[in-house]
């Protein structure tokens, strides 16, 4: 428990009364300070009962990006019987930007509030201690307690609007940039099933295994495939690296809503090609906590299919030799 800054000036008030009493005896300063004595006393005891019995939950609604507000909710309960709680500020940990104020906590109950928060970084969060204090009655003193929540949280690299940097493969000449991969009579994979595909090539094994109906691509049904390759090779260059990661998650979600089949090649980490809210999920769980690596070993690098998205760190980065075999080249430096 401290004093507030207007709990000093207080306390600071209440010494002067208390030297001004001593020195004059008067009955009137003596009763002031009396007051004041007891002021100080009741915000001290009725701060410790407010916080008593205090149970803190906390809970977030996936998926989270970095940068992008996300839900929370947070749940503080009152676990006292005949006395409320009153004006309990939750603050979060470090790396975690959010707060939340509840008012009233009835006895025995609880009190749930949604708000929006942000993560200011992709990776895993592990929630970790929480701060719930007070200033009630008078804000004289503040106590602060922590609640201490288990459980983590995966957060993914901010997503970034990508139509200005790739605005010919975003328009509506895309199909010039884009490589096709069946003549339409061959078998190519399976794949989710989406509006529009005939029931004909419903693949009921397949679906019945998944929980979810599966198609058979016979190549034309859908021609057009990303191949995402990520510079993640050393020297560290923070800064460029966690652009390019981020400019790999933004044209994987956006491909992949497109409909578009999207692979990612990275040092030591390679997604196949595949479609749908599961593939973009398996990209982005790798981006999460992809790092810098010594060395390019991935097995895939020279066997480039589809159109190449090749995003490097800087200008000096030894992956600019697959420049040649990709149809586009970001520097990470100049987003």
């Amino acid at each position: 428990m401290k004093p507030t800054k207007e709990g000093k000036r207080f306390l600071l008030a209440t010494l002067l009364i208390a030297v001004a009493a001593a020195n004059t005896g008067n009955n009137l300063i003596y009763l002031i300070l009396a007051m004041m004595l007891s002021i100080l006393v009741i915000s001290i005891a009725v701060l410790n009962l407010n916080l008593r019995g205090s149970a803190l939950g906390f809970s977030i609604a996936q998926p989270v990006f970095a940068k992008s507000r996300a839900g929370f909710s947070v749940s503080l309960s009152n676990r006292k019987k005949f006395i409320p709680s009153y004006s309990i500020h939750v603050t979060f940990p470090e790396g975690i930007e959010g707060e939340c104020i509840i008012p009233r906590i009835s006895p025995s109950s609880r009190v749930s509030v949604d708000i929006a928060g942000i993560f200011k970084k992709r990776g895993i969060y592990r929630y970790g201690d929480f701060s719930v204090s007070s200033s009630f009655p008078f804000i004289l003193f503040a106590k602060n307690i922590k609640a201490h929540i288990g459980g983590e949280v995966i957060v993914y690299p901010e997503i970034k609007e990508t139509d200005e940097l790739m605005p010919e493969m975003t328009g509506s000449d895309y199909d010039q940039y884009v490589t096709r991969h069946g003549t339409g009579d061959e078998f190519f994979m399976i794949r989710d099933f989406r509006y529009g595909d005939s029931m004909r090539r419903i693949q009921w094994k397949a679906s019945a295994k998944t929980g979810k109906l599966m198609v058979k691509d016979m190549g034309m049904d859908d021609p057009r495939l990303i191949t995402i390759i990520l510079d993640n090779i050393k020297p560290l260059n923070k800064e460029s690296f966690e652009k390019a990661v981020s400019f790999a998650a933004s044209v994987a979600y956006k491909f992949i809503r497109m409909g578009f089949f999207v692979r990612l090649l990275t040092c030591k980490k390679l997604i196949p090609f595949g479609s749908g809210q599961e593939q973009l999920f398996k990209i982005l769980d790798v981006l999460a906590l992809i790092d810098e690596e010594d060395t390019w070993e991935c097995p895939m690098m020279h066997e480039m299919q589809g159109t190449g998205v090749l995003i490097l760190k800087s200008e000096d980065s030894s992956l600019k030799k697959a420049a040649s075999m990709c149809s586009m080249v970001i520097n990470a430096s100049d987003l």
